[in-house]
């Protein structure tokens, strides 16, 4: 096994320090660290208990490792890795996550252009099977300033954004990848969506008037374990709390239109939005409402949705999406709908939407209208 690679990015001490947590990480944890060796001048890795080889692994390739117990919140165990941090910035990793070679070359640059304390910066997080080439991409703050009040919070889906907004840090966007493949087997997701469910009911149970997030936390953990009732319930309460932003409105908005899909209850996902759609909405709230619409017999207003999606802006929402698999689901319905009066065109739909899943392509509007034309 390899160990951290010496370059000329690297040392950059302490300028930024790599915080990673783990738990029976042996087969990842050695490619999270050498992504980030070239750039972290400082890794440490805080372990709730691991008794496989995570340790040793860790260590070897030239991590501090820390102790801690397992306290059933994420916030405590990564705040501890910020607390014996130097570094001048702090970079966060899973141990089931790493860095291309381009965003670590990148984070080099903007970290040698940014003055040091003044601001944070949103990375983007793709849950990917296939080396980055499709998966569903969050926005996502990783990268912020070492200071004694930015800090963690939530027990699960933790997050520094509302310390850092009580610090006053602006937050800036960047085109900066992490690549997570701790979603690719679906048994081991399972588990982690149950012990989620179960560290978000105590949290909301002891917790008056809990943040919305809580309520659409625990929707998608339901969600995933195939709780589609529950989740329903769990997102409509999120939506109508007095405390919702307008961002997770409509996160809470396209989650119920994805339960109702699910359920087989299409004739309550046309109510959820305005009666006027726009390419602004989320690509996924697009998709439901075209599946209605196709579903209710009316396919014009379908394909009206559908036109939207092809032509939606490739940006970063709650809830995060991929927007390769997005568009590649409006080309199946698409398809779908032509297969009686138009057999050539879906057929040449479908073999589009193929060849953009093996790529990464993400299929454009004039593509579409093309494959019509022909």
């Amino acid at each position: 096994m390899s160990g951290p690679r010496i370059c000329a990015m690297n040392p950059l001490p302490p300028t930024l320090t790599l915080a990673v947590i783990a738990r029976d990480e042996e087969a990842v944890i050695a490619r999270c660290l050498e992504s980030a060796a070239r750039i972290a001048g400082e890794m440490i890795v805080v372990d709730t208990g691991s008794i496989d080889a995570t340790r040793d692994i860790a260590q070897r390739m030239g991590a501090r490792v820390l102790d801690f117990k397992w306290v059933d919140d994420f916030s405590a165990v990564r705040n501890k890795g910020l607390d014996a941090a130097t570094g001048r910035w702090i970079l966060v990793l899973d141990a089931d996550e790493y860095l291309p070679e381009p965003s670590a070359a990148a984070i080099h640059d903007l970290l040698q252009a940014t003055p040091a304390q003044s601001c944070a910066f949103h990375l983007l997080n793709k849950s990917s099977t296939d080396d980055g080439k499709t998966g569903v991409v969050g926005k996502i703050v990783r990268l912020f300033p070492n200071l004694p009040d930015v800090r963690f919070e939530w027990p699960v889906h933790e997050q520094v954004v509302t310390s850092l907004r009580r610090a006053q840090i602006p937050i800036y966007d960047t085109g900066i990848e992490i690549i997570h493949t701790g979603y690719a087997n679906a048994s081991i997701n399972q588990k982690k969506q149950t012990r989620n469910l179960a560290i978000l009911d105590a949290f909301i149970a002891a917790t008056p008037r809990a943040h919305p997030m809580a309520y659409f936390l625990r929707g998608g953990a339901l969600l995933d374990l195939g709780r589609l009732s529950e989740a329903l319930d769990a997102y409509t309460q999120c939506q109508f709390l007095p405390e919702i932003d307008g961002q997770l409105h409509t996160a809470a908005v396209t989650r119920r239109a994805t339960c109702l899909a699910e359920l087989g209850r299409f004739e309550e996902i046309r109510p959820l939005s305005p009666p006027t759609p726009t390419r602004l909405w989320h690509p996924e709230l697009l998709v439901l409402h075209a599946r209605a619409e196709a579903v209710l017999g009316n396919p014009a207003g379908a394909i009206e949705f559908l036109n939207l999606v092809f032509d939606s802006p490739d940006t970063a929402s709650i809830p995060a999406y991929d927007p390769v698999r997005v568009r590649g689901r409006a080309i199946m319905l698409l398809s779908e709908m032509l297969a009686a009066s138009q057999p050539l065109a879906a057929l040449n739909l479908l073999r589009l939407a193929a060849e953009s899943l093996k790529t990464g392509h993400k299929i454009t509007l004039q593509e579409v209208a093309f494959l019509l034309a022909k």
